[in-house]
């Protein structure tokens, strides 16, 4: 069957379907917001921890080689330093690590909330596919790239471009800096482009999130008979449930009519209804309907009190009233007391005469 075209859907994704997305790893999420708020976090850790991480790499290579003439290389030696080098080195890395995992995570919850998607990280052949990959590369999606991609670059090389410009006067008075200087100008200078590209960036993966939900939702929809499946599927097809339903009544039907041999009398329209009335003064507070029926069920319950000998008694007031009002397997409502005292003094009476 031929896919729905684009056109055809038109409603939104039922909550279903986005579940279903969520658990396969499909959610909107804008990879440019994670990286440069990451990017900005670094640049951050790097603004204050920066200083002290460049004196203790400073202060431990004059260790080293001011050590490293009167070093005796033996095996405890090597095993020493190795350790020394790797706990100094996550003692300065370690934090900035922590802050930049700390930062990442922060960034995508942000985006999807918790999330853990193990059909996600399964191999899919479709990744692989050549014919796909083909499909992708000039597909709208990668277009919407190559243009996020070309104002990336101008922005990042607009920004250079003017404060390395902002800064031109500057430049021949470090012919008379020291190595030092030169190094903390260019150092500093690099700091400011890289935190105005970083805002700027910023500024532009907030749009690129709100575009990415945007196309996200438009993924999404369904066409009206995709929403319809779904429906039929969640709540049952119609043919089966009306099947369902059906053997319910027919069953009800039955364990219905297996009572009425029990009734003391059954009260008629004479033909259309017929209502099965059981009454036991030492058991029962009122009288109580143990079946009912029009046309054809009417017909039934009559041929089993005619088979049983229960009386049969005419009334159509009656007899409608208690079609309307009474439900079976309960007693009869309190309005329809007296007509139907009336029916089993009579009924009584009779058994009484025959007996």
């Amino acid at each position: 069957m031929a896919e729905d075209s684009f056109q055809d859907k038109t409603e939104d994704a039922t909550p279903k379907r986005l579940e279903k997305a969520r658990e396969e790893g499909n959610v909107a999420k804008s990879v440019e917001f994670n990286s440069v708020v990451m990017l900005f976090a670094g640049l951050m850790s790097l603004s204050f921890m920066g200083t002290h991480i460049f004196s203790k790499l400073v202060s431990g290579f004059r260790i080293f080689y001011n050590e490293a003439g009167s070093m005796s290389l033996t095996s405890d030696s090597i095993n020493y330093y190795i350790h020394l080098g790797v706990k100094s080195f996550l003692s300065l890395v370690g934090p900035f690590a922590g802050v930049m995992l700390l930062v990442g995570l922060a960034a995508n919850i942000s985006q999807v909330g918790f999330m853990f998607s193990p059909k996600a990280l399964a191999p899919k052949f479709s990744k692989v596919n050549p014919i796909k990959g083909m499909k992708k590369l000039v597909s709208p999606k990668s277009l919407v790239e190559l243009v996020k991609g070309i104002v990336k670059l101008s922005i990042i090389g607009t920004i250079a471009y003017s404060t390395l410009m902002g800064h031109q006067d500057e430049y021949l008075r470090l012919m008379n800096e020291s190595v030092g200087g030169i190094l903390s100008f260019i150092a500093d200078v690099m700091f400011q482009v890289a935190i105005r590209t970083t805002m700027a960036l910023l500024l532009l993966a907030i749009i690129d999130m709100i575009y990415q939900r945007w196309q996200y939702k438009r993924d999404m929809r369904m066409s009206k008979q995709e929403v319809k499946d779904e429906h039929k599927q969640a709540e049952g097809d119609p043919l089966v449930k009306g099947a369902i339903r059906s053997m319910q009544q027919q069953r009800a039907r039955e364990r219905m009519m297996d009572k009425v041999p029990e009734a003391d009398v059954i009260i008629t329209n004479p033909t259309r209804l017929a209502i099965a009335l059981k009454y036991d003064p030492d058991e029962l507070g009122a009288p109580v309907v143990l079946a009912k029926g029009a046309r054809l069920i009417a017909k039934k319950i009559r041929e089993v009190a005619e088979k049983h000998n229960i009386p049969i008694y005419e009334n159509k007031p009656l007899a409608r009233s208690l079609y309307k009002l009474g439900e079976v397997g309960k007693e009869i409502p309190a309005e329809l007391f007296r007509a139907v005292a009336e029916v089993f003094a009579f009924v009584f009476q009779m058994k009484n005469r025959r007996n």
